[in-house]
């Protein structure tokens, strides 16, 4: 094709033909700067394609950490909810040591500790490509961002507050003659009576109940509201994608 060109450029000028030759030229930078914007055009098809489909994965991908996170932040919060339940039998003086038997968990509510680390996977995926492409404005996107803003740091801190707490009282607990006992999950008069109806312990569980119950678990309720949502978001722009 260059041959072509070449050959009837210089019929042209040999012809002295100047102004054909000037709009055969004007027409051949034409032809180039048209091939120039097509291959170009196709170039940022190609990857505007490649990009929409490595965001539906990541899309995939954190659709999965908040099905995983979801059901296991359900397990969490109905452990929180009994939980509660024991912590205000404890404040409400309501267990002896006639009736600790019926109760013997009532023990543990300020040293044990159920929480579990939120996946993030795919939120990091997200902002290293949002940190690689110019993305418009999308919604989701945006809510996504928001949803892990918000949460991630602030149930992390509210689970390492809980966790502090549990250890302290469990240190005191190390200062008790039945402690030994405590670990053993042996009977221990004087253990049943400092957890039924000693003061010391009731203030401890009204304390870790501030955190467990004021904090941690209306935090759950609230991820598990919004992560709910997020989900159904997700799957909601993937099926109008994959459909």
């Amino acid at each position: 094709m260059l041959k072509v060109f070449r050959k009837i450029r210089q019929q042209l000028i040999t012809k002295n033909k100047f102004t054909q030759y000037l709009v055969y030229a004007i027409g051949e930078i034409a032809l180039v700067m048209i091939g120039i914007l097509l291959a170009l055009q196709v170039n940022n098809w190609s990857s505007e394609q490649k990009s929409k489909k490595e965001l539906r994965s990541i899309l995939r991908t954190i659709s999965y950490d908040l099905e995983t996170d979801t059901t296991l932040t359900a397990e969490v919060i109905t452990f929180y909810e009994n939980h509660q339940k024991m912590s205000q039998l404890i404040i409400d003086k309501k267990v002896t040591v006639e009736n600790y038997a019926d109760c013997q968990r009532c023990g543990s509510l300020t040293t044990f500790v159920q929480s579990g680390a939120l996946q993030k996977k795919g939120y990091e995926l997200l902002k290293s490509f949002s940190n690689q492409h110019t993305i418009r404005k999308d919604s989701l996107l945006t809510d996504i961002t928001q949803f892990y803003t918000l949460f991630l740091g602030t149930v992390k801190n509210s689970s390492d507050m809980l966790a502090a707490d549990a250890l302290q009282n469990f240190d005191n607990f190390k200062q008790r003659s039945w402690f030994v006992d405590f670990t053993q999950n042996k009977t221990n008069p004087e253990m049943i009576a400092y957890f039924a109806e000693s003061e010391d312990y009731r203030k401890r569980v009204a304390a870790h109940s501030i955190l467990a119950h004021g904090n941690y678990l209306a935090l759950l309720r609230s991820y598990q509201l919004n992560a709910t949502e997020i989900l159904r978001l997700i799957k909601e722009r993937l099926q109008e994608e994959d459909g």
